[in-house]
């Protein structure tokens, strides 16, 4: 989903994140209970049932939720590559592809992408001390391991037999 403003945030009772010329380009949060996953909030004009379905259809005794907002251009889309995750660090790597000619966008224009990523695995949100993500200048059809949306394009990769690094998803 796009937006000009952060569409996507955890509810802590003070309503929707206020933007300032401070807001990063890039946030994330992990969602590692239901009673967290409760307090994933949208804006008005975001398709709610898409995430609300998403999450409640997360088994957070087995799988863990990431959420990542990313600014781009909005004459841009990213694909989600792959996600990479241990005890104390997630990783995502995008591709950056060009929107469909028939879709009009403003050059310049800065727009949120949010992403909620399936982990199928138990993640604790206290545990991880750093994220990290990559962006690349095109898509990533060939490096594409562990992202499995909505279009069912994407594969689901087999765990690895590495406990300590994992690769996988799936993406609302």
């Amino acid at each position: 989903m796009d937006a000009d403003r952060r569409p996507v945030w955890l509810d802590d009772g003070d309503g929707r994140p206020t933007e300032s010329p401070h807001t990063r380009r890039l946030e994330s949060e992990v969602i590692d209970t239901t009673s967290k996953a409760d307090r994933v909030t949208a804006a008005e004009d975001v398709d709610r049932s898409l995430i609300k379905t998403f999450l409640d259809e997360t088994d957070f005794d087995t799988e863990t939720v990431y959420v990542q907002t990313v600014m781009i251009e909005e004459c841009f889309r990213l694909t989600l590559c792959q996600i990479r995750w241990t005890a104390d660090n997630i990783t995502t790597d995008y591709g950056r592809v060009s929107r469909p000619y028939d879709e009009p966008c403003t050059a310049d224009k800065e727009v949120y992408a949010v992403w909620l990523i399936r982990i199928p695995d138990t993640v604790n949100a206290d545990d991880i001390s750093s994220y990290s993500s990559s962006i690349g200048g095109n898509s990533c059809e060939r490096q594409r391991v562990g992202a499995e949306g909505e279009s069912g394009d994407g594969s689901e990769a087999a765990p690895s037999s590495d406990r300590r690094t994992q690769i996988g998803g799936e993406q609302a």
